[in-house]
């Protein structure tokens, strides 16, 4: 700058005045009262922005924005702007990617118009809310199950101890579980028809006219014509067991774990009373879990070819069980199943027991029912995948509330998944839950004061007007991505960061992928799940044998003699474990007691390292944190979640502030555009950013999934570079050399290569500067100005704020020295003769 005659300070001094105390220079900047008019402006305004053309029509917000970017001199270059906002940034060849000037990616980065323009159909239901249901689904029967259960174990303590019918029907959940035992709607029943039923002829009667239930009904509770129960008690404990159990099948809920853990009690309480083979084969409940304990199908099984193999003499080989066929694998596998059957019996050829010996020996009937508690679910199983599929392609064609009430497919599969009986509900109070809005304390759906509802409201994309609209989620896509970005930065290797992605990605795709699969057939030719189930145990998925992976997946583990366990490799045995297989090939991914899969976590330690627990835990807690998102339907969900909680505030870096549950509730409350909102005073753009991170509205409730052309950790960005342009700009009025010493230290560590120096004029002028390189060097052969500056510049290094600060102490010595702004006390003076070369 040249002299007025006045005293100068130097630009090392000016430049100390600016970044001393920055924060306190950006108040006075942002308090400035036409900074604060356009930062209000644009703060309240660029949210409802949805085009290109709209943006760039109102000149405020435009101006503003290319301002903060550097781009100021080019506000009137709307052809070449209009190019770079429309730029696909995922596009290498894109016009934005092919300029040189990072400032103009830096800018098109800010903006998302490209998916704001982009309408897509609203779905009745999205992926990720259709995986919660399917899901949910395959856990309805034991929360099905559980909630009914209560009812179940009080009949089976009280029944016994009824003396008369009047005890019984002032009883309610005696009545309940007896009429809906025999089929019968308790709600609707009369009492004093049910009195009738049980003490007169009104069974016999309603039998005439072809209704069978009263006489079953009757028959349970064999009450005299005076309403006295026998003098040997209503029903022994056994029949009491039959009874909760035929509870539970009428709620078809006959695969639910309480309901087998009855079969099982039932079946220890009665094997010692078979006498025969017939006993066994006549009696439905033992027979069935005999059956079942081995995997074969009770119901697709001959009764009489059951009998056969159960009489059959082991030691002959022309038996019925030794001569049955081996030709196909399937057939082998059923001999098998049938063999073992036969040798946990001891009926002799004619089916009857010798003399003081029992049906089974005690060792044989624990191993039966544990077997039985093993495998009686893997029929529901099967049941359940088929029921997803199904379900998947009924509900594509659901547009409105009126569509989801008449597809029985769809109604009965979605009401089932949040624990919603299907044939008690009443579809009127469905259709008002499904109009709700489920995060609204005040909606329907909320006042009916039942969680299952506000699960089925949260399941589907309803609008009041019962059609179809955009999801109503707590985080979109891209903030829930970034939510997870965020969170791993506490890495410093970004190979680390990209490994933890990756395991996560393929772990949630191999999770998915399972949900379809039903087989082992399907298994090994799915290439997802057989890859990443390959790679988990450590083998190359291209070399493996397809014949040896079944036979490994189909032996059992417990037997010494089996395929994988005579094959003596750890990692073969690690597979078998990690899968539940029946005899049929039907398989499910085994779980452990908090319900992860083992291969998942196996896969975990083989790609990560078993010893790299942090990063271990990174991806199980990102892969948690995923799963966890989609099913959050209520600010009281997100805050009950402590996991999710923790996961967020640590990634948005307010892990150690203390936050009360009440402190997060008012910030993911604010007002972003407010800013005397709660977020806003804490003076901290953390806390905005984790408001700006999900999509509550002031009033807690979750605003439906709009995607905007800024999201609000943008425009903070857009609006604090705008505060540092202002600030480089004041400062170049005082001292050019500090302008560009303020930016260069603002842009440094986003440059990667050299050429970013020579494509920036305020980025040349500062190095040609510090390095004292003369005009000349402007107009010698870009790649050799290149070679220069890498031999002098340490690119790396240029996150380093140290080295960045040798840097720009050389520039304002330099500056100064060739402006002849200096003295010979100037302190940068004497930091250059210390660091001339330090940088390098």
């Amino acid at each position: 700058m040249p002299s007025n005659g006045a005293a100068m300070l130097s630009t090392f001094t000016t430049y100390q005045l600016y970044t001393r105390d920055q924060s306190r220079v950006l108040d006075r900047i942002a308090a400035d009262p036409t900074n604060k008019r356009l930062a209000d402006y644009y703060r309240e305004n660029i949210g409802n922005v949805t085009s290109i053309d709209e943006f760039m029509g109102d000149y405020k917000l435009y101006s503003y924005a290319m301002t903060a970017y550097g781009l100021e001199d080019q506000i009137d270059s709307r052809a070449l702007i209009k190019k770079v906002l429309e730029s696909d940034l995922t596009d290498t060849s894109s016009f934005a990617n092919q300029l040189s000037d990072e400032r103009y990616r830096d800018f098109a980065k800010a903006f998302n118009f490209t998916a704001a323009a982009t309408e897509t159909d609203p779905t009745a239901q999205s992926a990720a809310q259709q995986q919660v249901m399917v899901e949910s689904y395959s856990e309805h029967r034991v929360l099905a199950g559980q909630a009914i259960a209560a009812n179940a174990n009080y009949f089976m303590d009280k029944i016994g101890s009824v003396k008369t019918v009047d005890q019984f029907l002032s009883d309610s959940k005696l009545f309940t579980v007896a009429l809906e035992a025999a089929g019968i709607d308790a709600s609707v029943a009369s009492e004093s028809f049910i009195r009738e039923v049980l003490t007169g002829t009104k069974a016999d009667e309603m039998s005439k006219k072809g209704d069978d239930r009263y006489l079953l009904l009757a028959a349970m509770l064999p009450f005299g014509e005076d309403g006295r129960a026998p003098s040997d008690g209503l029903q022994s404990s056994s029949e009491a067991n039959s009874t909760a159990y035929l509870y539970y099948k009428q709620k078809g809920l006959e695969a639910s774990p309480q309901a087998a853990a009855l079969q099982a009690s039932y079946y220890e309480a009665e094997i010692g009373n078979v006498t025969s083979a017939d006993d066994l084969i006549e009696n439905p409940r033992l027979y069935e879990v005999a059956l079942t304990s081995v995997g074969l199908d009770p119901t697709v099984e001959s009764s009489a070819f059951v009998w056969n193999v159960l009489t059959s003499d082991l030691s002959d080989p022309t038996s019925v069980v030794n001569a049955m066929s081996e030709s196909t694998t399937t057939d082998k596998t059923r001999k098998e199943q049938y063999l073992q059957l036969a040798k946990m019996f001891q009926f002799q050829t004619d089916g009857s027991l010798a003399s003081g010996t029992s049906a089974q020996t005690a060792a044989n009937v624990t191993a039966l029912t544990d077997s039985y508690l093993e495998h009686y679910g893997d029929a529901a199983s099967s049941d359940d995948r088929l029921s997803a599929s199904l379900y998947a392609a009924n509900i594509q064609n659901v547009t409105s509330v009126t569509d989801f009430l008449a597809n029985s497919t769809v109604y009965d599969y979605a009401l089932k998944a949040v624990g919603l009986d299907p044939d008690t509900e009443s579809k009127s109070t469905i259709m008002r839950v499904l109009r709700s809005d489920p995060s609204d304390p005040t909606s329907y759906a909320a006042k009916l004061g039942d969680d299952r509802y506000i699960r089925l409201a949260a399941a589907f994309n309803f609008g009041s007007d019962g059609k179809v609209t955009d999801v109503r989620r707590v985080q979109t896509e891209t903030a829930q991505g970034d939510t997870i970005d965020r969170y791993l930065a506490q890495f410093d290797d970004d190979e680390d960061k990209a490994t933890v992605t990756t395991v996560v990605q393929d772990s949630q795709a191999f999770k998915s992928a399972m949900d379809s699969v039903s087989t082992i057939d399907e298994f090994l030719a799915d290439s997802t799940t057989f890859t990443y189930a390959m790679k988990a145990i450590g083998f190359n998925p291209d070399t493996q044998d397809a014949d040896t992976i079944r036979k490994v997946l189909t032996s059992d583990l417990s037997d010494p003699d089996s395929f994988a366990n005579k094959l003596g490799i750890d990692a073969y045995k690690t597979l078998a474990a990690a899968f539940d297989v029946d005899a049929y090939g039907n398989m499910t991914l085994a779980t452990d007691a908090n319900g992860e899969s083992s291969l998942v976590n196996t896969y975990f330690s083989k790609v990560l390292g078993s010893s790299n627990t942090e990063l271990v835990d990174a991806a199980k807690e990102i892969l948690a944190y995923n799963v966890a998102v989609p099913e959050i339907a209520t600010m009281d969900d997100l805050l009950s979640n402590s996991d999710l909680v923790d996961f967020a505030l640590k990634a948005f870096d307010l892990d150690g502030e203390k936050l009360s549950t009440a402190d997060i509730r008012a910030i993911l409350t604010s007002d972003l555009s407010d800013p005397d909102s709660v977020a806003a005073k804490y003076d901290d753009d953390r806390y905005l950013e984790f408001a700006a991170a999900f999509n509550f509205d002031t009033d807690g409730t979750i605003e439906r999934d709009v995607t905007k052309v800024q999201t609000v950790s943008d425009m903070l960005s857009t609006q604090d570079l705008y505060l540092r342009q202002r600030m480089e700009e004041e400062a170049g009025d005082e001292n050019n050399g500090v302008r560009l010493a303020l930016y260069f230290k603002r842009t440094a560590a986003d440059i990667t290569n050299v050429y970013q120096f020579l494509a920036d004029d305020a980025l040349l002028e500062f190095v040609k500067t510090t390095l004292g390189l003369p005009d000349e060097f402007s107009s010698s052969d870009i790649d050799v100005q290149a070679r220069n500056l890498t031999k002098k510049i340490d690119v790396d290094q240029l996150s380093d704020s140290k080295y960045v600060e040798r840097m720009i102490n050389r520039f304002l010595a330099m500056y100064d020295i060739a402006n002849d702004t200096s003295s010979s006390t100037n302190p940068a003076l004497t930091i250059l003769s210390g660091t001339a070369a330090s940088y390098v």
